[in-house]
Formats: C-alpha cells, sequence, structure tokens
C-alpha cells in the first residue's frame, strides 16, 4: 500500500535500530539506503607528498567535520531509506510526522562528500570544544563505481572516497566481458595509486566489484535474486542498475563499517504489464575493522 506524503517523512524508528549495533546489520539487510550527495562547498584542498610524489586531494576541516542527519523513509520506486543531511542540529526544513510539525532535532554525524574525478578524505573525530551529543553514525555519498578506504584507530579512522570516472571510459557501443574487466582494473589501480600517497597506514578497501556486478554471471545472479523475491520469472526483470552504500556506527566506543550492495530493478508482474522499478539488498557485511567479507587492504 503507497504512503501518504506525511508518512515519507517519518524515520519509523530506523535511527534508532541502525545506531543499536546488535540491530544494525538487520537494518542494512531490510532497507537499502541512499546516502545522497552533499556539503561539497565543506571540502578544503590540501596534499600530501610520500616519497617523493605529491597527491593533491580534498579533506573535511575539523571546523566542519560534524553535520546533522535524520532517516526519511521513501516510496519512490520502492520502500528504501533515503538519508536526510543537513548542517545545523534544528531543522527548519525537514517535516516529520502526521501533524508536520515545522522544526525536528537532527542527529549528529559523520558525512564524507564525493567529488567526481577526486579524492575525498576525512577523520572521524569531534573538533576541539565540541559539546555536542555523542556522535555514533557515518555515512559517504551514494557509490556507483568509486573506491572507498578506512584505516586508523578504530576509535578515530580516517575514511577516504575516490572517484576515477575519467579513467578508462566506456567505449561507444557494445563491450566483452574481457574489455570491461581492464578497464575497471584501471580505474581501481588509478584510485589505488592515489590513496598510496596519502595514506598513512593499511587500509581496507570497498571497490566496485565488491558491490556492481559489471559481467554476465554476476548480472543474471543479481536479475534472478530479485526475480525470486518477486515470484516472477527472470524474463520479467528486464534491467538492473547497481549501487551501494558505505556507513559506519559506533560500538563500544569503536567504529564498524558496513558495505550494502544494493540494485535498482525494472521489472514486470506479468509478460505483457507496465514496467515499475524497485529497490533491492542484495547484501550487507561489516568489512571494518572485522574484515568479514574478504574485502582487499593495502
Amino acid at each position: 500500500m503507497a504512503l501518504f506524503p506525511q508518512e515519507k517523512l517519518m524515520s519509523e524508528g530506523y535511527v534508532k535500530r541502525l545506531l543499536n549495533p546488535t540491530d544494525t546489520l538487520n537494518v542494512l539487510r531490510e532497507m537499502p539506503i541512499r546516502a545522497g550527495d552533499h556539503l561539497k562547498t565543506r571540502l578544503a584542498a590540501t596534499n600530501r607528498t610520500t616519497h617523493g610524489v605529491t597527491q593533491a586531494y580534498e579533506h573535511v576541516p575539523a571546523t566542519d567535520r560534524v553535520s546533522y542527519f535524520d532517516l526519511r523513509v521513501d516510496n519512490n520506486p520502492s520502500r528504501h531509506l533515503a538519508i536526510h543531511i543537513e548542517t545545523v542540529q534544528t531543522s527548519a526544513t525537514y517535516k516529520s510526522g502526521v501533524f508536520r510539525k515545522t522544526w525536528k532535532s537532527l542527529y549528529p554525524c559523520y558525512y564524507l562528500p564525493y567529488r567526481k574525478f577526486g579524492t575525498t578524505r576525512m577523520k572521524l573525530s569531534p573538533p576541539a570544544g565540541y559539546t555536542g551529543d555523542d556522535i555514533k553514525f557515518f555515512a559517504t555519498a551514494t557509490i556507483d563505481g568509486c573506491s572507498v578506504y578506512v584505516e586508523g584507530p578504530a576509535t578515530s579512522p580516517k575514511v577516504s572516497h575516490l572517484n576515477a570516472a575519467n579513467i578508462a571510459p566506456p567505449p561507444v557501443g557494445a563491450e566483452t566481458d574481457l574489455a570491461k574487466q581492464g578497464r575497471v582494473a584501471a580505474k581501481i589501480a588509478d584510485m589505488d595509486t592515489r590513496m598510496n600517497v596519502i595514506k598513512k597506514g593499511v587500509a581496507t578497501v570497498v571497490e566496485r566489484p565488491d558491490y556492481i556486478e559489471d559481467f554476465a554471471p554476476g548480472k543474471t545472479a543479481a536479475r534472478q535474486a530479485f526475480a525470486t523475491a518477486m515470484n516472477i520469472p527472470l524474463a520479467q526483470v528486464t534491467d538492473y542498475q547497481p549501487f551501494g552504500a558505505v556507513v559506519g556506527v559506533v560500538n563500544a566506543g569503536n567504529w564498524v563499517f558496513y558495505l550494502q550492495k544494493n540494485g535498482r530493478y525494472d521489472y514486470k508482474l506479468t509478460p505483457t504489464g507496465k514496467t515499475l522499478s524497485a529497490f533491492k539488498v542484495l547484501s550487507a557485511t561489516e568489512f571494518w575493522p572485522s574484515n568479514v567479507g574478504g574485502f582487499r587492504t593495502f
């Protein structure tokens, strides 16, 4: 049943559940998350030199690290969680509940913006003099080809979000799986090269193959998972568009990071029916500091 417009603005208890370490994975396996693309103006240019190599990147300055969030339960194109981000805790624009209040208190968080072709980075520690509520949540922009790296101590890790859209662009026309595999590898190598200059220790990386099925067998398996969930033939799942979400939650003073692997699907309930769209969670896995899914480190 469709939600009423005002009900779309209610978090329905998902913030509390997501921030509860014993329930975080349950939420991530249940509801796709769209993190959006926010706060690029908070990035500041800098550079780092390692072994004679200088890499330019952008970071979130300490004074701008703390943001504020809530979750919207949205039904477009299907039920999912949308992360709402602001720079102020008391929001005059976020409306909640049946009575459509004109203000709402948001929850503190760390949010790492993304930049096309860019390298962005932040440390998860509050600025000097911060006296607000404990910061228990991290998110970075929705990923659809980028790599996200986590390093450092579990109490105050550093997170980097790298994009390589300008490396090995797709050809015009058809492309074999083998050719695409080479392009994906070139993008990952470019991001690793940049990250090697700026990282200060061993990093765990979420990269494209961890949350995107690029090649025929994986695409078919992703479409089949959706077809099975919807109880329709595979042939009626006409499109699969992957995306991922990286979020972090504090557990007993330490940060724990998760990858959510999602897809947006076009499908028909009958062979001649109307084309519909929906999101689906394919998997959700902890990847740092306990590398449960065997993610790459370097």
